[in-house]
């Protein structure tokens, strides 16, 4: 019977050794988790490591955001064109009424244009704006002073794009805004599409035989593109030389000064009328009138603020060489 106890005991003793040598249930190592991913995925979380990001706008003030922009608002028909090819629809809340017009716009009737919610209309009031609650909003330069003032009070993120006189001005502008917007790899793809159109520009008109051609590009009201201006820089890189660049940025003329400068062809923004140029007598021993050198491209490429500038080089180089350069597959030819 002793023998039985002191086995029993003996048990006991060896199973409260065992439980002492076993970690308790509490303290037993979890399965390895793996973290969460970030919604987008390892993009949106490299994207998110680059921010916050602070930048310089066009009228020199500091512009800083702390995470990636998903409710722009474009007040400029430049941000319009940039962010819709940059960011998609999907982080833009409103886009100007001016992006849809044919005339004026580069992403006229593009189907993404459905998926933003609204549209800035002309001279809208900081409320309206307020009202759509952006993180970011994209002005002009030239945008009142005060209305820029009432969107930042109200706590509102503002970035004013500058006034550009070249293209490689432009070329700064997207890099600095695909930078703020947190896509700067894609900002960058679109400035080397911009130099790889200009390259293939430059390259073709080196065959040219002779002196470039003068070129005068004028405006409705006898205005004029001088040097200092992104029509200049155009002329120069579609293989002309500007014929009023001796006058600096854009100037009014009268008909008599237009008729001294004689150049060998004449680029008409769209809004010249016949009365004002092609019906007026006064230009018909002109040598560009006499020639048939003289027409208009559509505003949309000449005018543009944002990457598609180029069009406007490789349509002007195609009409300066139209044996050199062929004729861009987007081009409208009516």
């Amino acid at each position: 019977m002793k023998r039985h106890h002191l086995l029993m005991l003996l048990l006991v003793l060896l199973a409260l050794a065992m439980s002492a040598c076993t970690p308790a249930a509490s303290e037993q190592p979890a399965a390895t988790e793996q973290p969460a991913e970030p919604e987008g995925g390892e993009e949106a979380g490299a994207e998110d490591a680059a921010f916050p990001v602070t930048v310089v706008d066009g009228l020199g003030t500091e512009v800083t955001l702390d995470a990636p922009p998903t409710r722009i608002v474009s007040m400029t028909l430049g941000t319009d064109e940039l962010l819709l090819d940059l960011v998609g629809p999907e982080r833009i809340a409103a886009i100007t009424y001016l992006a849809s017009d044919a005339t004026t716009s580069n992403i006229a009737g593009r189907p993404e244009l459905e998926q933003i919610g609204a549209t800035v209309e002309p001279n809208p009031s900081p409320e309206q704006i307020i009202a759509l609650e952006p993180d970011l909003v994209f002005v002009a330069s030239f945008t009142d002073a005060t209305v820029i003032e009432q969107l930042r009070s109200a706590g509102l993120t503002v970035f004013a794009v500058g006034s550009f006189n070249s293209i490689e001005a432009m070329q700064e502008n997207i890099l600095t805004i695909g930078e703020l917007v947190g896509e700067p790899e894609r900002a960058a793809e679109l400035v080397a599409e911009m130099d790889a159109t200009l390259a293939a520009v430059e390259q073709a008109v080196q065959g040219a035989e002779g002196e470039p051609p003068s070129v005068l590009y004028l405006s409705t009201g006898g205005w004029v593109a001088g040097s200092a201006t992104t029509v200049d820089d155009m002329i120069n890189r579609a293989g002309g030389t500007n014929i009023a660049a001796d006058l600096v940025d854009w100037n009014q003329i009268s008909e008599e000064a237009l008729i001294e400068l004689n150049p060998d062809v004449v680029v008409l923004s769209p809004y010249v009328t016949d009365e004002e140029f092609a019906g007026n007598p006064a230009f018909s021993g002109m040598a560009a009138v006499e020639a048939g050198r003289v027409f208009a491209i559509h505003d949309a490429y000449m005018s543009a603020t944002s990457h598609y500038i180029v069009r406007g080089v490789e349509v002007l180089a195609h009409r300066l060489y139209p044996d050199l350069v062929p004729a861009p597959d987007y081009l409208d030819e009516g």
